[in-house]
């Protein structure tokens, strides 16, 4: 077992610069309006997003994040802030400005921010409005560090989302990701906006398909730093990595079960590949699932952990297949294609994404019975590795459309919404998109 200094700051983030959050003490319960919400991308709500108040030297930047942040949901349409009749003395509470001061600018949402330093701290206040209503959504409190500007912002967006949609937010997760921006593949970590790129391995070897536990305290990979295809788990609070698996032949394709103890992975049999359950502390074998000819591989559980979705080619080429968890049962849900891939269970249990090649590769997804499948890319470039948000609203994924490699996301099950999240220098794959994280 050794320790990563790359991983401390991830500990020391249990304990310092965590924000705190309250529904301001006197304010009644969140009023429910009619406002009229399409899924991602179907009907943008133009939202008013004035500059904050308060003087914060952090504001410019604070609001920055949060607009960006409103965009990526694919919800929100963000107004010019100046193209409202608000006079500069204009306040952010119920009965400090006027309505009608944002009606001809076309604001269906009005979202007012304080930012104030206290201290060491940074404080916000977000007021979310109704402007046909003239009613208030509702109104909430934030104090984080006065370094963690980006994550605070973060926080507000996902508490305008709610107020507006009733959707959760996914501003508090995190993408892990295989990254090359040097001579070798590393595991990296990036917010859920693309910004804050930290590495998670520095071994200068080749590392890949990174897997978050159900807490998000750790992280399953592929690494290749003691010469052979092993699996390692990176515990992300205590800074260690240890080596899990790591028969002759390859140790790959982790996915943790929903309770965090089990391991799900690809092992060498002979001159096949067949997929094992491990114990995730011990590396401890204790079931081998699948038994048949040509490669078994690329395992992810349903969210209940009932049943595994995999890849096989005991029928030909690559298709996607589910089995019970126990290994039993498995049947085939993929029909359309010969080179079908990368399996991943929608949190929702309903649908499968995975990877098809029709020229390019695209994303697609398909119901577990093998009903219903649809594309979700199609043209641009090539798409791969797709991971579901927590909730299941959106799908992420590595696409080179843009020229290098970087994260997407788009809208599940069909795609309707796309939206580039990283930037920069190209190197991005294999994303998987964390669950909702405190740190």
């Amino acid at each position: 077992m050794r320790r990563t200094p790359a991983l401390l700051f991830l500990a020391a983030a249990t304990l310092v610069g965590l924000i705190h959050s309250t529904a301001r003490a006197e304010d009644p319960a969140p009023i429910k309006v009619n406002i009229n919400v399409g899924g991602p991308g179907q009907r943008a709500i133009s939202i008013g997003l004035p500059y904050p108040k308060g003087g914060a030297p952090q504001a410019q930047d604070f609001w920055a994040v949060v607009k960006r942040d409103l965009e990526l949901t694919g919800y929100f349409t963000v107004l010019d802030p100046n193209a409202s009749l608000e006079p500069a003395d204009a306040g952010v509470e119920p009965g400090q400005f006027d309505f009608s001061s944002w009606t001809p600018s076309g604001a269906v949402v009005l979202a007012k921010t304080v930012t104030a330093t206290a201290g060491s701290n940074l404080d916000t206040q977000v007021w979310i409005y109704d402007v046909n209503g003239a009613t208030k959504l509702d109104a909430k409190s934030f104090s984080a560090g006065a370094t963690s500007t980006r994550a605070l912002a973060h926080r507000v967006a996902n508490a305008i989302l709610f107020a507006v949609t009733g959707k959760k937010g996914f501003f508090d997760t995190r993408f892990a990701f295989s990254g090359k921006f040097g001579d070798n593949k590393e595991i990296y970590l990036c917010d859920a906006d693309g910004y804050g790129r930290r590495s998670i391995t520095k071994n200068g070897s080749i590392n890949l398909s990174p897997r978050w536990s159900p807490a998000g305290s750790s992280i399953v990979y592929t690494g290749y730093a003691a010469g052979n295809p092993d699996l390692y788990v990176a515990d992300l609070a205590k800074g260690q990595i240890r080596r899990v698996a790591s028969k002759a032949g390859i140790n790959t394709g982790g996915a943790f079960g929903p309770g965090g103890s089990i391991l799900a992975l690809t092992q060498t049999v002979g001159s096949d590949s067949e997929i094992f359950s491990i114990d995730a502390a011990t590396g401890r074998e204790i079931a081998r699932l699948t038994s048949s000819p040509g490669i078994d591989v690329s395992p992810s559980f349903s969210p209940d952990g009932s049943q595994i979705a995999f890849v096989s080619e005991r029928s030909g080429g690559p298709q996607i297949y589910v089995m019970n968890s126990n290994g039993t049962g498995a049947h085939r849900v993929s029909f359309q294609g010969s080179n079908n891939t990368s399996p991943s269970w929608s949190p929702k249990g309903d649908r499968i994404a995975f990877v098809g090649r029709e020229g390019h590769f695209d994303v697609f997804t398909v119901k577990p019975d093998g009903s219903n499948m649809t594309r979700v890319t199609q043209g641009t470039g090539d798409n791969e590795d797709p991971s579901f948000s927590p909730e299941g609203d959106y799908i992420a994924f590595s696409s080179t459309r843009s020229g290098a490699s970087h994260i997407w996301i788009a809208s599940s099950p069909d795609g309707s919404f796309q939206t580039q999240i990283t930037s920069g220098g190209g190197g991005y794959s294999n994303p998987n998109w964390s669950p909702h994280l405190s740190w």
